[in-house]
């Protein structure tokens, strides 16, 4: 029997010393999920700012894993929507279902960076730049222990990349992972389809960082960057994914509080979530 998930998991710490993605997701939850049910996973909110394995706030990131792993392995969905906080809250819901599907799930990481750094080879040695890198198997090895499985290259679509680190560049092309740049997205929408297709796989898992948005019309996010998608765009492309495959898990992060009443392209995306 069919059993979906909510959770709700501010977790900010992989952003280091910003807490806005913290107070992002509070106002998302305000202005959006009075009505909807979320099971919340609790983030400290004290300052950690030590540098432990290369990871800046290891111990609470590790803490906050630690317990949504326990939510979801209590709850045992078989959809998952997700909001965040950082896009280091994807590693335990997007393992999880590819775990629970034994790998017959395609990954689309809507995203302007690549997420793709180790500890190691990171500037900032902010976790939310390492996610993706994780849940490919690579990373410290503590918190890889959170993750239900581990992903292949082969399984994951870069959508919107366009502010890559050079050690990420090279790992995509070292591990022949497929990026869709916002150019290819906005010009033939029909060609990304039978990109995503052709992974053979009917399930998908959508990771949408919200700045994968251009900035001049959605700058609410912590790492901006230039050149992002039409909101237009994004809006139909969700409509078509929706239509055209089996969507089993969402995950909405990286926002800033805008002040705002609500935006039509948040209202989509949680209703989306929510629906799964």
């Amino acid at each position: 029997m069919k059993k979906h998930l909510n959770i709700f998991f501010p977790q900010w710490q992989g952003g280091g010393q910003d807490k806005s993605t913290y107070e992002g997701a509070i106002e998302i939850k305000k202005k959006y999920l009075s009505a909807k049910p979320f099971i919340d996973v609790e983030v400290s909110l004290e300052d950690d700012y030590l540098i432990e394995n290369n990871i800046i706030g290891y111990k609470s990131i590790m803490k906050q894993l630690e317990e949504c792993k326990k939510l979801i392995m209590q709850e045992k969905p078989t959809t998952i929507f997700t909001i965040g906080g950082g896009c280091d809250i994807s590693i335990v819901p997007v393992s999880y279902l590819n775990s629970k599907i034994k790998g017959d799930i395609t990954i689309l990481w809507f995203d302007a960076h690549g997420d793709l750094n180790t500890p190691e080879s990171s500037y900032s040695k902010a976790f939310h730049g390492m996610p993706l890198r994780m849940l490919l198997g690579e990373g410290d090895s503590k918190l890889l222990s959170q993750a239900f499985s581990i992903l292949l290259p082969s399984q994951i679509i870069l959508l919107g990349s366009r502010e890559l680190d050079d050690a990420e560049v090279q790992y995509i092309e070292d591990k022949n992972i497929k990026l869709l740049t916002v150019e290819d997205i906005e010009s033939n929408i029909n060609n990304v389809l039978e990109t995503i297709k052709s992974k053979g796989s009917e399930n998908i898992y959508i990771h949408m960082d919200l700045d994968v948005i251009d900035p001049v019309v959605f700058p609410f996010v912590p790492v901006p960057a230039v050149g992002g998608l039409k909101i237009e765009t994004l809006s139909s492309f969700l409509k078509v994914l929706d239509r055209e495959f089996n969507i089993l898990g969402l995950s909405l992060v990286e926002y800033q509080p805008a002040g705002k009443p609500t935006f039509q392209i948040l209202e989509k995306i949680i209703n989306m979530g929510v629906a799964l």
